[in-house]
C-alpha cells in the first residue's frame, strides 16, 4: 500500500537535516530526483523554508534572490515565506518544539561531543526532550532521592540576553503558582553562570500524543478543559498570563495518591488514574498590581505564541490587548481540536493562518462531529470570538458553563443570534450587502408609494406578516427546547399562510429554510434513537460506492456495480410515486455506468428506456449524452425543459461530486460533498465519499475520522469498516486494521478484505 504524502514528505525533510548535520548539503532538486513529489510546489516550500533554517543554524545568510532564480515559478509564495521568516525568525517567538525523545543525531550535547552538565545536587538520567530554549534533563536529586525534570540551556551555546530573561521570566510565573494540574518548580540553581530550573516530572505524555489516535469523546473533553480552565483561573489570579497554549504543552502525571477523575482518552477508558498539568511558561506575561511586568522581554509587533492556536489580538503582535481572554480563545481552540481532531484554523502557510484567525468565522464543531451535544458546540465556539470581550469574562466563567453542561444544566453561553450572523456576512460581502441595500430601497420606496392607495389592505397584510413572525418565533423557541415536533408544526403554519398571501412571499425562503431545519432536526432526533436503516438503504448505498469504480476501475468493475444497482432496484415499488426519486437516482447512476463502459448511445438507450421521470438533473444528464452524440438541437431542447423545473442543489451536487470521484477529480469531488454536507449535516452518502476522497488523497488520519463517523451513524454497513481498516493499514496500526477488517467480514461475508 502506497505511503501517504505526508508521510513521504516527513521522511525528506528528515533526510535533508541529516545531511546537512553530517557536512553533506545535498540541493533540493537533488531530494525530490525520483520522488512523486518531485512537481508538488508545497513539498518545494517545505524542503526550501527547512534549507534556509539549516543554512541560518550555520551562519550563513540566505538570500530570497538566490531561491527566486533558482524556483522562479514559485517567486509569489517564495516571498510570502521570507516575509513570514523574518516576522518570526527568532523560534521562541513562534513555537517551542514539543518535548520528544533524545535522538543521538540531534541532540546538541551528543553531536557536538560535549560532556553532559555536571550538577553538584543533581544526577543526570537522559534527556527528556528539546524545547525552544535548552534541554530537558531527566534528573535524581542526591539528597531528596526525588525525580525531577531539570530545564536548561543547551551545553555549549552562550544564549542572548533575552532568551535568559525568558528564562527568568518562566520560572518566576511558575514560582507564583501552586495547584495541583500546573507543573510545580522545586528548585532554581545555575550551571556555568546560566540558570537552570528543576520542575516537577510528568511522564504520561502529552495532550499532542493523545490527539494523534482520535477526538476524544464529548464528555472527556469537556471534563479535561474543565480541568485545565480553573488551572488557567488560578495562573490568572496570580497575574499569569501563559499566552501559549497548546496540546504539547499539556502533560500527563500518573496520580499515585488522590487526584481528578480519570482522563478519559480517544480509545477509551485509561489504564491508570492521569492528571493533566500545564507546562512551559516561558512565554507567559506577567502581570504586577494589574499592570504589565517590566520583565516582559516581548516587543510590539512580534506575535507571541504557536500561530495554530494563537487569539486574533495575538496574531497584530499588539502586547497591551493580551489578557485573560487570551487564554480563554487557547482552551476554546484546545476543546474544538479534543472534539474533531483538529484546530478551528490551519492553512498552507503561518500568513494565510494567521489571516483566518483575524478575519475569518470558525467552523461549528457539529459540522464536523455531528455526535457533539449542541450545548457543548456552543461553548467551545463562545471562546472563538474575535473581540475579546465578546469571550467568556476568565476562564472560571467556561470551567462553569462545562460543568453545567456535564451536569445537564442549562449553559449561559448561547448561540450567535441571527441578526449578528446577518450583520457579520455583511462585513465578510460588503459588494452583495451593498446590492441588497440598493434592492431593499427600493422595495421600501415602491411599497411606500402602493400604501398611499391600498392602506387597508397594507394593515390587513401587517397583521398577517405579524402572524407569521410570532409563528416563526415560537418555531424558534421550540427549536431552543429541543421539541422539533411542535416547531415543525409551527413553521408548517407560517408556511401555509406565506402560501396563500402572494404580499408575503419575501418570507418564503425563510419560512421554507426553518421548517426543513426543523424537520432535519427530528430526523437527528430519530437518528439518535438508532433506528435500523431499511435494507433497501443498505443496498442502495453498497450500489453508489460500486458505481465509483475504486477498487476495480474501469469496464473491470461495471458488471459488479450494475448487479449492486439492479439489487437495489428490485427492491423498490416502481409505480409508488413515493420511490420516484430514488428510483431515479439508481437509474442515472446505471446510465453512467453503461457510459462507462460502452459509451454515450447506450447510455441514452438506458435513459429512454425508463419511463415517468422527469427532473432538472434527468434532462440534463440525457442533454450530455446528446451532445456527446452530435445531437445539438435536441441536446438544446432537452435543456430547455431542464430548465422549467425545480432546482434540487443537493442531489445536483451530490451527482456532480459522484462524477467527478468517477473520473479521479478528488479535490472537486470532495468540495461537492462538503458543500452536501453543510446543507444537510445527516446526508450519510456524501459523508462516506467525502472519507474515501480524503483517502485516495493520501489523508489516511483524516479519512479514519471521517469513516468512524459514518459507523457512529450507521453501525451495519459493512464497507465503512473495511475502508477505515485500509487506513488502518496505512497509519500502521495492524491490530485496528484487523478488527474493522474482521467486522466487515462479520456483517457481509464476502466483501473484499483489503
Amino acid at each position: 500500500m502506497p505511503e501517504p504524502t505526508r508521510d513521504l514528505l516527513d521522511s525528506l525533510l528528515d533526510r535533508q537535516g541529516r545531511e546537512w548535520l553530517a557536512g553533506r548539503r545535498p540541493s533540493v532538486e537533488s531530494l525530490l530526483n525520483g520522488s512523486p513529489l518531485r512537481n508538488d510546489p508545497d513539498a518545494q516550500l517545505d524542503l526550501i523554508y527547512n534549507e534556509i533554517v539549516l543554512r541560518e543554524d550555520l551562519g550563513e545568510e540566505a538570500a530570497p534572490e538566490e531561491y527566486t532564480r533558482r524556483y522562479p515559478h514559485l517567486r509569489e509564495a517564495l516571498a510570502l515565506h521570507f516575509e513570514v521568516h523574518g516576522a518570526i525568525r527568532d523560534p521562541v517567538l513562534v513555537q517551542t518544539a514539543p518535548l520528544t525523545g533524545a535522538d543521538t543525531l540531534t541532540d546538541p550535547v551528543a553531536r557536538r561531543g560535549l560532556p553532559w552538565p555536571d550538577l553538584a545536587e543533581y544526577e543526570l538520567i537522559g534527556v527528556l526532550g528539546r524545547g525552544g530554549m535548552g534541554v530537558v534533563y531527566k534528573a535524581r536529586h542526591h539528597r531528596l532521592r526525588r525525580l525531577v525534570a531539570l530545564k536548561m540551556f543547551e551545553p555549549g551555546r552562550l544564549p542572548p540576553p533575552r532568551e535568559v530573561l525568558r528564562f527568568r521570566a518562566e520560572a518566576e510565573a511558575i514560582a507564583r503558582l501552586r495547584h495541583p494540574n500546573i507543573i510545580q518548580i522545586f528548585d532554581i540553581g545555575e550551571s556555568g553562570g546560566l540558570p537552570f530550573l528543576a520542575l516537577e516530572l510528568a511522564e504520561c505524555g502529552t495532550l499532542a500524543d493523545r490527539l494523534q489516535q482520535l477526538p476524544f469523546a464529548p464528555r472527556a473533553a469537556a471534563e479535561l478543559i474543565e480541568t485545565l480552565a480553573r488551572a488557567v483561573h488560578h495562573a490568572h489570579e496570580h497575574g499569569i498570563i501563559h499566552r501559549d497554549l497548546k496540546p504539547a504543552n499539556v502533560l500527563f502525571a500518573a496520580d499515585r495518591v488522590k487526584g481528578p477523575a480519570p482522563v478519559a482518552g480517544p480509545g477509551g477508558p485509561p489504564a491508570l488514574t492521569l492528571v493533566p498539568k500545564i507546562t512551559d511558561f516561558g512565554l507567559a506575561k506577567v502581570l504586577r498590581d494589574g499592570t504589565d511586568s517590566s520583565g516582559d522581554t516581548t516587543r510590539t509587533g512580534e506575535p507571541i505564541g504557536t500561530p495554530r492556536y494563537m487569539a486574533p489580538e495575538q496574531t497584530t503582535g499588539r502586547h497591551d490587548l493580551v489578557g485573560p481572554a487570551t487564554d480563554v480563545y487557547a482552551l476554546g481552540t484546545l476543546l474544538f481540536e479534543c472534539l474533531t481532531g483538529r484546530v478551528p484554523f490551519l492553512a498552507t502557510s503561518v500568513v494565510e493562518t494567521l489571516d483566518q484567525i483575524r478575519s475569518a468565522e470558525p467552523p461549528s464543531p457539529r459540522r464536523l462531529q455531528p455526535v457533539i451535544p449542541r450545548d457543548l458546540g456552543t461553548t467551545c465556539l463562545h471562546c472563538l470570538h474575535k473581540a475579546p470581550a465578546r469571550r467568556y469574562a476568565d476562564a472560571a466563567a467556561f470551567a462553569d458553563d462545562l460543568r453545567r453542561f456535564l451536569n445537564g444544566e442549562p449553559i449561559m453561553a448561547r448561540p450567535t443570534p441571527v441578526w449578528e450572523r446577518a450583520w457579520k456576512w455583511c462585513r465578510r460581502r460588503p459588494t452583495h450587502a451593498a446590492l441588497l441595500a440598493v434592492a431593499g430601497l427600493l422595495v421600501v420606496g415602491g411599497l411606500t408609494a402602493a400604501g398611499v392607495r391600498h392602506r387597508m389592505e397594507r394593515d390587513r397584510i401587517a397583521r398577517t406578516r405579524a402572524e407569521v413572525e410570532g409563528l416563526i418565533q415560537e418555531g424558534q423557541e421550540a427549536l431552543y427546547r429541543d421539541e422539533e415536533d411542535t416547531a415543525a408544526a409551527r413553521f408548517r403554519d407560517a408556511w401555509i399562510k406565506v402560501q396563500g398571501e402572494p404580499a408575503l412571499r419575501d418570507y418564503q425562503t425563510g419560512v421554507a429554510g426553518w421548517l426543513d431545519h426543523a424537520r432535519r432536526a427530528a430526523n437527528r432526533q430519530r437518528w439518535a434513537q438508532r433506528v435500523p436503516p431499511r435494507e433497501y438503504d443498505e443496498k442502495r448505498d453498497e450500489a453508489l460506492l460500486l458505481s465509483l469504480l475504486l477498487d476495480s476501475p474501469g469496464r473491470a468493475g461495471v458488471p459488479a456495480a450494475r448487479e449492486a444497482v439492479a439489487a437495489a432496484l428490485d427492491l423498490t415499488l416502481p409505480a409508488d410515486p413515493a420511490w420516484r426519486p430514488e428510483r431515479e437516482q439508481l437509474v442515472l447512476t446505471d446510465a453512467a455506468l453503461v457510459h462507462a463502459e460502452t459509451g454515450a448511445a447506450r447510455a441514452l438507450t438506458r435513459l429512454d428506456e425508463a419511463a415517468g421521470f422527469s427532473s432538472r438533473l434527468f434532462h440534463t444528464r440525457r442533454a450530455a449524452y446528446l451532445d456527446e452524440l452530435g445531437r445539438a438541437a435536441e441536446a438544446a431542447a432537452e435543456r430547455r425543459r431542464a430548465a422549467q423545473l425545480p432546482p434540487d442543489e443537493l442531489t445536483t451536487r451530490f451527482a456532480a461530486g459522484t462524477d467527478r470521484l468517477r473520473r479521479r477529480d478528488l479535490p472537486e469531488a470532495a468540495r461537492e460533498f462538503e458543500a452536501v454536507l453543510d446543507a444537510h449535516p445527516e446526508h450519510f452518502t456524501a459523508r462516506l465519499f467525502l472519507a474515501v476522497c480524503a483517502l485516495h488523497q493520501g489523508r489516511a488520519g483524516e479519512a479514519r475520522v471521517g469513516f468512524t463517523a459514518c459507523i457512529a451513524q450507521r453501525p451495519h454497513f459493512a464497507w465503512t469498516y473495511l475502508y477505515r481498516g485500509r487506513c488502518a493499514e496505512m497509519l500502521g496500526d495492524s491490530a485496528a486494521a484487523g478488527r474493522d477488517f474482521g467486522r466487515a467480514a462479520e456483517l457481509q461475508p464476502g466483501i473484499p478484505n483489503r
